[in-house]
């Protein structure tokens, strides 16, 4: 038989764009090498942007009937200590609180919602090649049971993880650049004081970040994870390092807690693969990386890609090309949506992940979690920018990071008072600057070849960066 689409990989990206295409009528068949449902390594947070695609999905009323309670704000942590309580911001595209649901369940429910809509479902099916022709594309699955079976269509779109089969079979070379590892366990009665997510930064597992989120009945995700390179290599031990956070950071939270959950790792990469089209093929989500390098969300970025391959597809389907030049419209659709932003957290996540600097980010960190404490607009930027539901190129742009930055002197006097006083303040602080940046360059000198490499990455990603918008504001100033 012979489907108009095949999509590879059933989680929050395959089964959006599985739905997606089902219900404009596209022949849709969704492959997965498991049955639904199914366990899967994650946070477990559903961002505003996830509750927004869940809404176009048309699902969003089942999904938040099976969690407990939405989740408004939420609490950082540097070197142990707590630096400020923000919230998601009012006022954009995107719902002011967030959600707890283990993928199990969410999944689940996507997973439904696309066969409610037309799509068929095959679980059981490991893909292990791609091959393309002139009538189509030929999938094959290994199945239960240890048979082979073929399927066909005219696009498949590549939905399967950072292992992505389908990727592999378009010429990309996997787990070449920036990875996240990580580890995550459940535990319940669970006491907190605050919000109910808590991120915790330490210059242990920098760059990185540790969290726990909780739901209105005690159980609480916990992980850990740190993003790493060829580069950079992750340091020995991050097992002991996820135990040491559960017996310092959390100590108190956990203290009458149980673990009710085996420790379980999971990776996402954060680089850009060689090719997220070719003839008859298209990635979306996690094989195509596009989990959000800032924050390390991932759901809400695959269901947006979801959503564009499916409008691509749709427009090669009506026209009968099925090139590489015609699916590129969905390339097209994520540069004018999503890649400037994406290319912004790229670069604070590239200059981050040298150890080198690991002192002087918690030091600006620390310093910017101050500030926000004495100012809600500026706190709602900076929430904003973290958590995506702003635009996270704003914060490059100098007329908006003026207009974003306290303007009430009162702020900047109770910032000041919180570094030690109106006349040591200033002191203090650039006494904590210089250090911070005299640490990194007595490191960067003990090993000054994997820091050249990285220099040049960093300029690189500024300039491609750079030629992007001012390719951009030459187009606007043309038009006008």
């Amino acid at each position: 038989m012979m489907h108009d689409v095949i999509v590879v990989g059933a989680g929050p990206g395959g089964s959006s764009a599985a739905s997606f295409l089902a219900r404009r009528g596209i022949s849709t068949l969704l492959l997965d090498k498991a049955d639904f449902p199914r366990e899967k390594v994650c946070g477990d947070g559903l961002t505003p942007q996830a509750i927004y695609w869940l809404d176009r999905l048309g699902c969003a009323e089942e999904v938040l009937a099976e969690t407990k309670g939405c989740i408004h704000s939420c609490d950082l942590y540097i070197n142990g200590r707590h630096a400020l309580t923000g919230g998601f911001p009012d006022g954009t595209a995107y719902p002011n609180f967030a959600v707890l649901l283990d993928r199990r369940r969410f999944d689940h429910a996507i997973q439904r919602n696309a066969l409610a809509h037309g799509a068929r479902f095959r679980g059981g099916c490991v893909v292990r090649g791609v091959e393309r022709d002139a009538d189509g594309v030929t999938v094959s699955a290994r199945t239960r049971g240890g048979g082979t079976e073929q399927f066909r269509a005219r696009i498949v779109i590549g939905a399967d993880g950072v292992a992505s089969a389908v990727s592999r079979a378009i010429g990309n070379e996997l787990k070449q650049g920036v990875a996240a590892i990580s580890l995550r366990t459940y535990y319940r009665d669970v006491r907190i004081e605050g919000a109910p997510i808590k991120v915790y930064f330490d210059r242990s597992y920098f760059p990185g970040y540790g969290w726990l989120f909780v739901d209105d009945d005690g159980l609480a995700n916990i992980g850990l994870g740190y993003a790493v390179d060829p580069t950079f290599p992750a340091p020995q031990g991050l097992a002991a390092t996820f135990r040491r956070f559960l017996e310092t950071e959390l100590a108190g939270p956990l203290a009458k807690a149980t673990r009710c959950g085996a420790v379980s790792g999971g990776s996402a990469s954060f680089y850009r693969p060689h090719a997220i089209v070719d003839d008859r093929v298209m990635l979306i989500g996690d094989a195509a990386n596009q989990a959000d390098p800032l924050n390390g969300g991932g759901i809400h970025k695959a269901m947006e890609s979801a959503f564009l391959a499916a409008e691509a597809a749709a427009r090669a389907l009506e026209s009968g090309d099925f090139s590489r030049r015609a699916l590129s419209h969905y390339e097209t659709l994520w540069k004018q949506h999503i890649e400037c932003d994406w290319q912004t957290a790229e670069i604070f996540l590239t200059i981050a992940k040298n150890p080198s600097l690991r002192d002087f980010c918690l030091f600006v960190l620390e310093q910017i979690g101050r500030l926000t404490t004495e100012d809600n607009r500026f706190q709602d930027f900076c929430a904003g920018v973290f958590s995506g539901v702003v635009s996270q190129s704003l914060c490059l742009s100098p007329r908006v990071l003026y207009h974003a930055f306290p303007k009430d002197l009162g702020a900047w006097r109770a910032f000041l008072l919180a570094n030690g006083g109106l006349g040591g303040g200033p002191i203090r602080l650039a006494r904590g600057a210089v250090a911070s940046l005299a640490s990194a360059g007595a490191m960067a000198a003990r090993d000054p070849l994997p820091n050249l490499d990285w220099s040049m990455e960093v300029a690189t990603k500024v300039l491609r960066l750079a030629t992007r918008q001012v390719a951009e504001f030459g187009g606007a100033a043309r038009q006008a």
